[in-house]
């Protein structure tokens, strides 16, 4: 099934999503401490605007989806909330630290409608009798690189500090619509009816 050209650019989407997700999860924490100097209930703050950002794309996944299109939610969702991640290493003490959260909740607010649009595309896409073999392959490459991107964001604040890891992060983050742009998809404003809708 990853032959398919388009699972093919959303694993690598994601793949690269997940790796610098897990790379801002891994200094964030001794970001807004040590950098930005947030005291501890402040900094649960902080931490839950992604949780925030997440619920409200879950929400409205479906809304946006009918609006552009089933299949240009995909990559217009990630394209357009991904440059806010540019926010988080622009935060600074007191009130600039309040762009962390706005970087936060806007592109988990992406990443939730993004993977609703893309795993709907998956599964329609693929034979019943292969769903679970193609969300384990998927699963495995796509989970698979964020143990890498933790290990990534500690070596550069290990060695340039956890600002400058979050400026990689913040980077990364742009690169995730790229192979998505560059699949069909991008010529596609819906999804394909189900297998057994064509076949009937």
């Amino acid at each position: 099934m990853l032959r398919h050209p388009v699972l093919r650019m959303i694993a690598l989407s994601t793949g690269v999503a997940n790796f610098f997700s897990a790379m801002l999860m891994s200094v964030q924490t001794v970001f807004l401490v040590r950098v930005l100097e947030l005291p501890a209930g402040v900094m649960g703050l902080m931490l839950s605007a992604s949780a925030v950002g997440g619920l409200a794309g879950a929400v409205c996944a479906g809304a946006i989806a009918r609006a552009v299109g089933q299949a240009r939610v995909i990559w217009l969702s990630t394209l357009v909330t991904g440059p806010f991640a540019l926010l988080w290493p622009l935060a600074g003490p007191g009130l600039a630290g309040a762009w962390f959260a706005v970087a936060s909740a806007t592109v988990f607010f992406g990443a939730v409608v993004y993977n609703v649009a893309q795993v709907s595309f998956r599964q329609l896409l693929c034979p019943d009798e292969l769903l679970g073999r193609m969300n384990a392959t998927l699963r495995f490459m796509v989970w698979g690189t964020m143990p890498l991107g933790a290990l990534a964001g500690g070596a550069v604040a290990g060695a340039a500090g956890p600002r400058a890891a979050v400026w990689v992060c913040a980077a990364g983050f742009l690169l995730v619509p790229l192979p998505l742009l560059l699949s069909p998809l991008r010529g596609l404003r819906d999804l394909p009816a189900p297998q057994s809708e064509r076949t009937s």
